[in-house]
């Protein structure tokens, strides 16, 4: 599924630090991109805040603060809780749930903390809420916390002990790799194209009255959401090889999570103990937390017209999408250099 063009936008979406180096300068918003992550890259970080335009979108100021950080002046000029925040996220024994939206981030979450309370309490057998995870456990999204849309959670520290200070989440960016310069490992996940369109058709547009005048039908975002997809996939695709990230498909979980929530297990380097892993499965199952959704009767993560749970189900883009839509589909996701059947698009 790896792409192969080496224009700009590629190269800050992959770290291709030699083209970076080429197109970097100040005539597009591209160029200027690549010229402060290259000299991030460099060190040169008085030289990056001397570069910054005043009004620098959140992406920008993201890199910005980062050579303030560096250089010990973040504090002065966004405050000493952002500060302090910025360098607990950046330590390199933090783990990130990098995704694809709508692949999985959450289950991924809840598995990893549930995980974390069984190896706590080897006898656990009470779920967790949404808002226990994020008040009780690991709540940090790190790009919110940066861009000041939700404040720093102090982590437990069960999992300290094996060397994680905090699991976190964030998506990935459309414009250039949000992690180039984040220690610690990552688990990275993606979906497949067609029930990502699906699926995030309902939760940006369908269950949210204020977006619905926006579209009616999946078939309606089809093209728009597939580019900002593929544009995802390109970072992530980058990462294969990294031997700090493991990557994984939401069908391959959803095939087999027992094996493959245990190579998440092994990938941390944390002690793999069969029953606390069945455990956390349980705890963690679409099934128990839609239960806990209908016991509230919102939403678990916003509010929505609807649960967050909608349909975890892989194959659900055959309730919307003909033949051509599929055909449209393939015709986009191949103008980005990916190929609709390397995908699980079947349950």
């Amino acid at each position: 599924m790896r792409t192969v063009s080496t224009d700009l936008r590629t190269a800050l979406l992959t770290r291709d630090w030699e083209a970076l180096a080429a197109g970097a300068g100040s005539r597009t918003r591209e160029a200027r991109l690549a010229a402060v992550l290259t000299g991030l890259r460099a060190g040169d970080d008085e030289a990056v805040l001397a570069t910054l335009p005043d009004d620098p979108g959140e992406g920008m100021r993201y890199l910005g603060d980062l050579a303030r950080w560096r250089t010990g002046t973040l504090a002065d000029v966004r405050g000493p809780r952002l500060a302090a925040a910025f360098g607990r996220l950046h330590r390199d024994d933090v783990v990130t749930v990098a995704t694809v939206q709508k692949s999985g981030t959450h289950w991924m979450r809840f598995f990893l903390t549930n995980y974390a309370r069984a190896l706590d309490d080897p006898q656990v057998d009470r779920p967790i809420s949404y808002p226990q995870l994020q008040q009780e456990y690991y709540g940090n999204n790190r790009w919110q916390v940066f861009r000041e849309a939700e404040p720093y959670r102090e982590p437990a520290t069960l999992l300290a002990p094996h060397g994680v200070s905090d699991v976190t989440m964030q998506h990935f960016r459309h414009d250039f790799d949000p992690f180039a310069f984040s220690p610690g490992r990552k688990i990275m996940l993606y979906r497949n194209p067609l029930d990502y369109v699906v699926s995030l058709f309902h939760y940006t547009i369908k269950q949210r009255p204020q977006n619905r005048d926006r579209a009616d039908h999946p078939r309606d975002v089809l093209e728009h959401m597939l580019g900002t997809y593929s544009l995802h996939l390109r970072t992530l695709d980058s990462y294969r090889d990294d031997p700090d990230v493991h990557v994984a498909s939401y069908e391959s979980l959803k095939a087999d999570p027992a094996t493959r929530f245990r190579e998440v297990v092994r990938f941390l380097g944390l002690p793999l103990v069969d029953d606390a892993v069945d455990r956390a499965l349980a705890l963690s199952d679409i099934s128990t937390i839609r239960e806990l959704e209908e016991r509230t009767g919102r939403s678990m993560v916003v509010r929505l017209d609807g649960y967050f749970t909608r349909d975890g189900s892989i194959g659900q883009w055959k309730e919307y999408f003909d033949d051509a839509d599929v055909e449209r589909a393939r015709r986009v996701l191949g103008s980005h250099g990916l190929d609709l059947e390397a995908f699980t698009i079947d349950g």
